[in-house]
């Protein structure tokens, strides 16, 4: 197969943005240099140390993991797992999202059989539609129940604007990972008001035993051991 079939959609759009860009008179080449070599090295980087990090997880928490015949078992779904990480690793600025990876990663490779490959596909294509405010809102209703916006603005000090809020409600609700119901129904003077109720779903409880529970080292002081 030659090099210019293993590429894919995103790979010619790029070079067309990137032919494009670099045919800016004068100048397109030294954009072209600062952009997208720049680009390319930052996006390398960010998955190299990934993997490095993931290395030194795995490294502590070698008794935990499976054998190579277990994981040769599921190569396929591991396989599909890395490529989506990789994508969502490169662009991944702040590095919060790399760090929900490596530790679903840990996850699968202590136990891939006990692993929902179903939802594992979900959770990976939603990650990249998240941010951190999600996590730490689906964080602070893990054990709770039925919430208002109102709790949520409180929960971040009123620091964050309640329309925000409440689109990343109405978005998590949307994703499947919380449930919603309606209260009373209030007439006001401007308008209609309706008690809106949030509370995280199995599938949100779900996301963050995945992406925030991994494997931790086993502590051993003389023949007693802590998990």
């Amino acid at each position: 197969m030659s090099e210019k079939e293993n590429l894919n959609i995103k790979d010619y759009s790029w070079l067309a943005i990137e032919g494009i860009v670099a045919s800016i008179p004068t100048v397109g080449p030294a954009l072209q240099t600062a952009y997208f070599g720049r680009k390319s090295e930052k996006r390398f980087k960010r998955i190299e140390n990934f993997y490095n990090d993931l290395s030194q997880h795995v490294q502590e928490l070698q008794d935990q993991m499976v054998t190579k015949t277990e994981i040769e078992k599921y190569s396929d779904q591991i396989a599909e797992f890395m490529e989506k990480s990789n994508d969502l690793v490169e662009s991944d600025v702040q590095g919060f999202k790399s760090a929900l990876l490596r530790n679903a990663f840990l996850t699968i490779l202590k136990s891939p059989s006990e692993v929902n490959w179903n939802e594992e596909q979900y959770f990976t294509s939603t990650i990249g539609q998240m941010d951190t405010t999600d996590f730490q809102v689906l964080g602070a209703a893990r054990n709770g129940g039925w919430v208002q916006v109102k709790s949520v603005i409180d929960f971040f000090n009123g620091k964050l604007d309640r329309f925000y809020l409440k689109g990343l409600c109405e978005r998590l609700t949307s994703l499947g990972y919380f449930e919603k119901r309606y209260g009373n129904i209030n007439m006001q003077g401007e308008g209609t008001i309706i008690d809106t109720y949030y509370r995280i779903s199995n599938l949100g409880q779900n996301l963050l035993s995945f992406t925030m529970k991994p494997p931790i080292k086993k502590e051993t002081n003389g023949n007693n051991t802590k998990p």
